[in-house]
């Protein structure tokens, strides 16, 4: 059913109703007795998701409730495809041929073949500006001001997750582990990775078989922030324009864009993360595994990871890995399009009820039990509340609760409660944070990548076969520049300047 079939149901409705409300009486003395307008059966969508904490198995009974409240709010239901970071871009690519059995929504999310820019570069995601207009525009007027990281040529295809952008660079810590060495003062007040090394040796002269640090085939590198020097305060920033290659560095002030392999932070940072490696510190399953770091420490197989967080990150962090952590800031991330276009959700390209996807979404974007219900679950079986934050019912935690998703994947964030430690007023501070931001000079740009899809596809292809190696620190000075080579070849150059012209236009016309 594509829109004209949503539309005429609409129009039936109220059709009947129009028909039903001019018929009137013929004495003061007779009975009415019109026959109720049958609804219309609810359209059905399809929506994959990605599943970080692995609880989609257990989310039938969510499902099935949140299809009774969105049934009789805008008369749609959605089939849910949970999967986790292992299978879910590889289902979601290999649904969009023709013929194949298409999804009508998606979560977009950083990085490879599932990330904003590849699947728009792919032609993979619906143009929804329209749709926006005629059923999302609540929605669209929550995220006005950011639509532009979803956007290329100033057409809309996705909608960012409404959270708080402004992000930081964090590393997180077990504190039972600090608390056993008595070093967690000193974790908290450390400046310098001189300091943090001396922790993870530290952690391994006392526990040899735990890894001081675990990542997903990155232990070191968050997109536009580069941990190249010494001091966390002399950290670079940068607005990497949406780049899921790991190609670009733009510089703010001149708006000139070069080859990031070659920028000496990236390569001071990518020699940190190989002195780890020689020293023992890295969980050895970093170079391979698609679990999120948070998984990994909440099974009991590393010690710290370096994460994006958020305003609330020891109370979200001890919640998606159990244990009671200590997190410690290397600084704030500019918030660019590449931030807010991490996480959101599009419409696939061969979506078989769009307008009934956008209108469903739209009715989620808007509705706080909806939100809470979609990912803290159903309340005292999944979670309870107490003094305005929800929390895990007594006996169960993150590991054993039977659903619980991240925050950030979907939706608004903002009409979810507080997780519990957080605060009440949790939601309204991050929100303060979100507008007091530090904002790239790009933000809103978004390049249109169309035209180098057989370059951006043999990009990835380089970065699949290298990168593990490169950001996991288990690699040679010839394979670093075996790396460096292949990307050249694969047509980095090419990219870098058609994004630089498209850039330039996009300063010039405003």
């Amino acid at each position: 059913m594509r829109k004209t079939t949503f539309t005429v149901l609409a129009l039936i409705v109220l059709a009947f109703a129009l028909v039903l409300s001019s018929c009137a009486a013929p004495t003061p003395t007779a009975q009415a007795t019109a026959t109720p307008t049958p609804k219309p059966p609810p359209t059905e969508i399809k929506f994959i998701i990605y599943d970080i904490p692995g609880k989609g198995v257990n989310a039938q009974p969510i499902v099935d409730k949140l299809n009774e409240l969105s049934e009789e709010a805008v008369n749609v239901t959605v089939k849910m495809t949970y999967l986790g970071s292992a299978d879910y871009a590889t289902k979601l690519t290999t649904s969009f041929p023709a013929g194949a059995d298409g999804y009508d929504l998606c979560t977009v999310v950083p990085g490879g073949p599932a990330s904003f820019g590849t699947l728009a570069a792919n032609g993979q995601l619906l143009d929804i500006t329209d749709l926006l207009d005629e059923y999302g525009a609540d929605m669209k007027e929550l995220v006005k001001d950011y639509i532009g990281a979803f956007s290329v040529a100033g057409k809309a295809y996705g909608v960012p997750t409404y959270r708080n952008f402004a992000a930081l660079t964090s590393i997180i810590m077990r504190k039972d582990i600090l608390d056993q060495l008595g070093l967690t003062e000193k974790a908290k007040a450390m400046t310098s990775f001189t300091e943090l090394e001396e922790i993870f040796a530290a952690v391994k002269a006392a526990n040899p078989t735990l890894p001081a640090i675990a990542g997903n085939r990155n232990v070191i590198y968050n997109t536009g922030f580069l941990l190249g020097a010494d001091k966390f305060a002399d950290s670079k920033i940068f607005d990497p324009l949406g780049d899921a290659q790991y190609i670009i560095y733009s510089d703010q002030a001149t708006g000139k864009l070069s080859f990031l392999p070659e920028n000496a932070d990236w390569k001071a940072m990518c020699e940190r993360a190989r002195k780890w490696q020689t020293n023992g510190w890295v969980n050895p399953d970093s170079i391979t595994t698609t679990d999120h770091v948070d998984t990994t420490m909440k099974s009991g197989l590393t010690f710290s990871s370096i994460q994006n967080t958020e305003l609330g990150a020891v109370s979200a962090k001890t919640a998606a890995t159990g244990y009671d952590v200590v997190v410690v800031d290397f600084g704030k991330v500019i918030l660019s399009s590449g931030h807010v276009n991490k996480f959101g959700t599009g419409v696939p390209i061969n979506a078989s009820e769009p307008e009934a996807a956008v209108s469903w979404l739209n009715w989620l974007y808007t509705t706080k039990e909806a939100m809470n219900l979609l990912t803290w679950g159903i309340e005292n079986t999944d979670y309870v509340v107490a003094d305005g934050m929800a929390g895990y019912p007594e006996g169960t935690d993150a590991k054993s609760v039977k659903y619980h998703e991240m925050e950030f994947v979907w939706g608004n964030q903002f009409l979810l409660l507080p997780w519990k430690g957080a605060g009440a007023d949790f939601r309204e501070v991050s929100l303060a944070t979100l507008k007091s931001a530090p904002i790239s000079t790009f933000l809103g740009f978004t390049a249109n990548l169309a035209t180098v899809k057989n370059e951006i596809a043999a990009l990835q292809a380089v970065n699949d076969q290298y990168r593990p190696q490169i950001l996991t620190g288990k690699y040679t000075d010839e394979l670093y520049a075996e790396f460096v080579a292949a990307l050249k070849t694969a047509g980095a150059q090419t990219v870098i300047d058609l994004v630089q012209s498209q850039l330039d236009a996009w300063k010039a016309a405003k």
